[in-house]
């Protein structure tokens, strides 16, 4: 049974149409709390040459501006979730992308909503419980708001691999579906809500000791099938030409061949298998329009099996951790 969702605003990762100067140790905590978002407020401190009252101090103003939140990082489907896509939105002129993108944002089943440079005006992912509702979602709600002059929906055939950490962006600290049984999927529930809630908090709950909660979330994550960790907003940490990249595939290689090629790309932190005109999705994230091309024209464009690409450079990004459907 899953925690009380905290409200839509409290969960969200605001957008920052500016560059926002952290300082070093902002950066710090941020990193070490990509890496493992449970650690310790001493030992986090501890690392950061900080007191844990400052660490916890630095930490509540991030969460509390927007910078970051804190949360399970897994296969939406762990959650409940068994359709996802991404909605392709040309827009009429009547609005800014960046104004559509912001009002976007507020529905429960966007999770990542782009306004960007590329052909089309607003590009977000759309979370749902099955096919049905993410073809109502995109051809109902989103389609009818003013300033919506077409959507193209992408339905996820597979989500197949997430990076969420931003600094040193490594393949084996991803996170990739994995099964799980009903106990490994109730922790990860509590745990999509609030990262770093006390494992003794909901062990009663779930009618399980504390220690056994700590051991399936150790397994859970050395299987690679969730983390929690510390979620930011791209372009709010200098990453301004972070972008969705869409590939079409063709011959022997194969999409899968190449989403599982991707994931050894460095700068690349999501991808997917869809359906529609374009075969793989890759999100890019970069700090410069010289590294963005780069990653494109020398790791991604020479990859075997592709033949065609687009990116479509971020303008602003609203992001909301996936927490379940009450």
């Amino acid at each position: 049974m899953p925690s009380p969702a905290e409200p839509e605003s409290a969960r969200r990762l605001l957008s920052d149409p500016g560059f926002t100067d952290l300082d070093a140790v902002d950066r710090q905590l941020i990193d070490l709390l990509q890496a493992d978002g449970r650690i310790p407020y001493a030992e986090l401190g501890r690392r950061a040459d900080i007191t844990e009252k400052t660490a916890r101090r630095r930490v509540a103003r991030l969460l509390d501006e927007g910078y970051i939140t804190i949360a399970a990082v897994t296969d939406p489907s762990v959650l409940g979730f068994g359709s996802m896509g991404l909605a392709l939105l040309t827009l009429d002129g009547s609005r800014t992308p960046v104004d559509l993108a912001a009002e976007l944002a507020h529905l429960p089943e966007a999770d990542y909503v782009t306004a960007t440079t590329g052909p089309f005006g607003v590009v977000l992912e759309l979370v749902c419980t099955d096919t049905r509702e993410l073809h109502d979602v995109a051809f109902g709600k989103v389609g009818a708001l003013a300033g919506v002059r077409s959507v193209e929906l992408l339905p996820y055939l597979r989500l197949h691999y997430q990076q969420a950490q931003l600094s040193g962006m490594l393949a084996d600290g991803g996170v990739r579906p994995r099964p799980l049984d009903d106990t490994d999927r109730s922790i990860l529930t509590r745990l999509a809500v609030d990262g770093r809630a006390a494992f003794r908090d909901f062990a009663s709950a779930l009618g399980l000791s504390e220690t056994t909660i700590r051991s399936r979330y150790s397994r859970i994550v050395d299987s690679g099938a969730a983390r929690v960790m510390c979620i930011a907003n791209p372009l709010r940490l200098g990453y301004r030409h972070s972008s969705w990249v869409a590939i079409t595939t063709k011959g022997r290689a194969g999409a899968q061949k190449v989403a599982e090629a991707l994931t050894r790309v460095e700068a690349v932190s999501y991808v997917a298998l869809t359906a529609g005109r374009w075969d793989v999705l890759v999100e890019v994230v970069t700090a410069s329009g010289e590294d963005l091309l780069t990653v494109l024209d020398d790791s991604i464009r020479g990859l075997d099996g592709i033949t065609e690409i687009q990116a479509w450079p971020y303008i602003s990004v609203h992001y909301k951790a996936i927490h379940p459907r009450l």
